[in-house]
């Protein structure tokens, strides 16, 4: 297996030490979370050649991370504005000559009153990422979204398999954490087997199945060496980036635990 691993920079510092600090930790990449303060996309601009710089000297090209965006509002200007804050931060990704960008399935609450307006919200979220889709492909970057925590709502698991199936070429990010919090291990391997096809990245961190603490490795209930089985059962050989918030440290020691756990027979 080929898989690649990576750390993204905290967006409350400074984004050309934070990658240097990934570097240095020993990682293949990093995913560059594009928020403010630290890291929001007029500062990613005003640095560009320095970070362009940074990035060359990892041994896997970067990912880009973008904060919650309401592709789902019914209000069509929100939405809109949604839509105009992707395009800009995938013009951002294109410029730093990153190739896959992430955006979170959903950013908003649905209250129990409103479930009725499901399938709305779905149409709104599908619509957005093809718009957002076509847009990234004119700038040679590719679109994945990423499973989010939340027991209900409109974030569960059928809900995202019904976006996914409906817009082409959007790619799936897996949240480990987030997948085990809705269903359990289960839960990892449903969306694990399932978009196996189109699964372009992982995020990993342990939690204990109520909060999406963001531990290191083993901390938490999740069991990674099964983890670590099933991703060897469909071939996965692409990216995973260590979520863990502990510290950057924690992350390592993270990383080293799974590449034993992942190289194990």
């Amino acid at each position: 297996m080929s898989i690649k691993f990576g750390l993204m920079n905290h967006p409350r510092e400074n984004i050309l030490k934070e990658i240097e600090l990934v570097r240095k930790l020993g990682f293949d990449f990093v995913e560059i979370t594009m928020e403010w303060p630290g890291a929001s996309p007029e500062i990613l601009i005003k640095n560009k050649n320095k970070i362009l710089n940074l990035l060359s000297k990892f041994k896997s090209k970067p990912i880009a991370h973008t904060w919650y965006i309401d592709l789902g509002s019914s209000y069509e200007h929100v939405r809109k504005g949604g839509i105009s804050e992707a395009k800009k931060m995938i013009g951002i990704s294109s410029l730093l000559k990153i190739d896959l960008i992430n955006f979170h399935f959903y950013s908003s609450g649905l209250r129990p009153s409103l479930v009725k307006y499901r399938k709305e919200i779905l149409t709104n979220i599908i619509n957005s990422f093809k718009e957002i889709v076509r847009y990234a492909k004119s700038k040679k970057v590719k679109v994945m979204t990423e499973n989010l925590a939340a027991h209900s709502e409109v974030t569960d698991f059928n809900d995202f398999k019904f976006v996914i199936d409906r817009v082409p070429n959007l790619k799936v990010h897996l949240d480990i954490g987030h997948a085990f919090i809705q269903h359990g291990m289960e839960g990892v391997k449903n969306y694990m087997f399932t978009f196996k096809d189109s699964l372009a990245h992982i995020h990993v961190s342990d939690n204990d199945c109520e909060e999406d603490e963001h531990l290191p490795l083993v901390k938490g209930k999740i069991n990674f060496e099964q983890v670590a089985k099933w991703l060897k059962q469909i071939n996965y050989d692409k990216t995973i980036t260590f979520e863990v918030f502990t510290s950057k440290e924690d992350a390592k020691e993270s990383m080293l635990k799974f590449k034993k756990m992942l190289d194990a027979k």
